[in-house]
């Protein structure tokens, strides 16, 4: 028990570092609704990774909602299959993290080249996505629910939570650093087809 409770504190400091990191970027009375669609552009693109995958995968029954409750659980985003072969499973779950990875990697060259408001909260809701929602899935929700990413991860691969969350956690460091420092020395990377997902770091030269 004490041991949980020192990870969710270690959880919280760390998001908390990240929010006030982006808020002074981004975070201006008159840039709201400029912020507000960069949350909304990051989830598009997030769930729509989920939709693409599903249908490359041939599932059936696949749908898209938004802003949905499911059980006791609520969804700002939420993608659903009736039936998808189980070795699909693992990549269905991975893809929304791996659509907005993608997102970071444009962003981080349009704010490198004009540092908008825009791109500045694009940036930051991409590079925490995977982290706030393992974070909130696996320590923070009071409802546990497979629909969840990184609960559907954990259980379609067999990983513990804790490896999730490092490699979440992992992934948003290694980004920030590439967004504070203007530098690409260390690069996280998601490497995923139907049936394969993996992580990686790479050191370009």
């Amino acid at each position: 028990m004490e041991k949980s409770k020192l990870i969710q504190k270690i959880i919280f400091l760390v998001l908390l570092i990240l929010t006030l990191s982006g808020n002074a970027i981004a975070l201006e009375p008159k840039d709201i609704s400029a912020i507000g669609l960069a949350f909304l552009t990051n989830l598009g693109i997030h769930e729509a990774g989920h939709y693409i995958m599903a249908d490359q995968a041939g599932a059936e029954g696949n749908s898209l909602n938004f802003f949905k409750k499911d059980r006791d659980s609520f969804f700002l985003g939420l993608s659903t299959v009736t039936d998808i072969d189980d070795k699909a499973k693992p990549s269905y779950h991975l893809a929304g993290e791996v659509a907005s990875s993608y997102t970071f990697e444009v962003t981080l060259k349009q704010y490198r080249a004009r540092k908008t408001t825009y791109n500045s909260a694009l940036l930051f809701f991409s590079m925490t996505d995977f982290l706030w929602y393992t974070t909130y899935a696996f320590y923070l929700t009071p409802n546990e629910n497979e629909k969840f990413d990184p609960i559907g991860i954990s259980e379609t691969t067999g990983l513990k939570r804790e490896t999730i969350f490092l490699v979440s956690l992992t992934q948003s460091a290694l980004n920030a650093l590439r967004m504070y420092s203007n530098e690409d020395r260390l690069i996280p990377y998601f490497i995923m087809d139907r049936y394969f997902i993996a992580f990686g770091v790479k050191a370009p030269f």
